[in-house]
């Protein structure tokens, strides 16, 4: 593993913003093709998805290395099932997982880190399950951002490492996550440039999200 993944619960300390569950349209949308009801949800933060997606019936289970987010989602839905872990070290029961969604968390790693999470979630997720992931596209105006910051040093390949906390950030292209799941079939990818109104100033992200299939 490289670098430290990103400490929320140290980063906002009492001021940790809140974010209501919603479940992503993108999401909802294919559900349809889940062959089961067992969903894995690496970095859930404060549920976003996976809430809804409990009350659906289905069974979640979450990981996440913020405490503050796992009490969150715990005192609004008991019934989930939650590991603090980092992902990195995050072991995935073979077979087990109808859906494996990771949403805004795996370009917070260096890529190297976050092509083994990738490896490790297509290798285990269950024949026919789906994959979801979201993460920051090359168009995100925090890659120019970084690029002038003399807190970040920028490295190869859209990778930036923040030399005050030892984290990592990294911004990718469609075709870069295309080719990691060149063996799944591609049920939905879009890129967007939209306002981030999540935390008390709003800011522009640039998001890649992808829907695949395991054959």
């Amino acid at each position: 593993m490289i670098g430290s993944p990103v400490d929320y619960d140290k980063k906002f300390k009492e001021n940790l913003p809140i974010h209501p569950a919603k479940l992503d349209w993108e999401l909802k949308r294919y559900l349809n093709l889940l062959p089961g009801k067992e969903i894995l949800d690496l970095g859930i933060g404060q549920g976003r998805n996976s809430i809804p997606l409990a009350k659906l019936g289905y069974h979640i289970t979450g990981v996440d290395f913020s405490y503050k987010n796992l009490e969150i989602c715990k005192e609004i839905c008991p019934e989930l099932n939650l590991s603090r872990a980092d992902i990195r070290d995050f072991e995935i029961e073979k077979d087990k997982y109808d859906l494996i969604s990771s949403r805004c968390v795996l370009h917070f790693f260096h890529k190297d880190d976050m092509y083994e999470i990738v490896h490790n979630i297509k290798k285990n997720l269950k024949s026919n399950g789906l994959v979801y992931i979201q993460v920051f596209s090359v168009e995100d105006p925090k890659l120019q951002k970084h690029t002038n910051s003399d807190n970040f040093e920028m490295l190869e390949n859209n990778i930036f490492h923040n030399i005050v906390n030892n984290t990592f950030v990294s911004f990718f292209t469609k075709n870069e996550i295309l080719d990691l799941f060149n063996d799944f079939q591609t049920i939905s990818i879009s890129e967007e440039y939209s306002l981030d109104q999540g935390s008390d100033t709003p800011y522009y992200s640039g998001i890649i999200k992808y829907i695949g299939q395991k054959s």
